[in-house]
């Protein structure tokens, strides 16, 4: 599969997640989120409002960020969990670094390794939705060693690609920020 059906696959599954929800767009309410990924949106929407076509509803990290303890002590201790579970990052792709939204991702699948990320819950879901629409099941064996690596690659390629789309974001939000910056030294 290329990369040009991998991005309308990707494409075709936000459609469905947005049919699915009965409207176009949708974006986080909490002030500081920009998500705007349908996959991101799932669970308990009953505090949402819809306002033409456009859903306004909390996503699934800032709902966990929201009944979150705040006391370091907490932390720390959801910290020491995740690490306990193999997780050694301290940061999101997206930027997120609240341990209570953060998940295990296997980099190469469940069934084929135990090698894991910490991934905020809306990255994790975003992955999952791609290798289940992506990559058409096989019957091979998960535990073969060629398995594993063909695995292993996508899914450092998948990382890679999270961590792409989250310097693009950064990349234009500098960019403006230049901009402006110009802009005001030539008054």
């Amino acid at each position: 599969m290329n990369e040009i059906d991998r991005f309308f696959i990707r494409q075709r599954e936000n459609w469905t997640n947005l049919r699915r929800l009965g409207v176009r767009y949708v974006f986080c309410i909490e002030r500081y989120c920009k998500e705007t990924d349908p996959r991101c949106f799932i669970g308990e929407l009953s505090n949402a409002r819809i306002v033409g076509d456009t859903l306004f509803a909390q996503c699934e990290r800032c709902k966990r960020k929201t009944n979150a303890p705040k006391d370091g002590k907490s932390i720390e201790q959801e910290w020491k969990k995740l690490r306990k579970d193999g997780v050694r990052n301290s940061r999101c792709y997206c930027g997120e670094d609240n341990p209570f939204t953060f998940e295990r991702d296997h980099i190469a699948g469940q069934k084929s390794s135990d090698e894991v990320i910490g991934v905020c819950i809306n990255c994790h879901l975003k992955r999952t939705s791609r290798q289940q629409t992506e990559y058409p099941p096989d019957n091979l064996d998960p535990k073969s060693p060629i398995v594993v690596m063909r695995n292993k690659v996508r899914g450092k390629i998948e990382h890679n690609e999270l961590d792409n789309d989250d310097l693009r974001n950064l990349e234009e939000f500098l960019n403006n920020l230049a901009a402006k910056e110009h802009n005001a030294t030539r008054k």
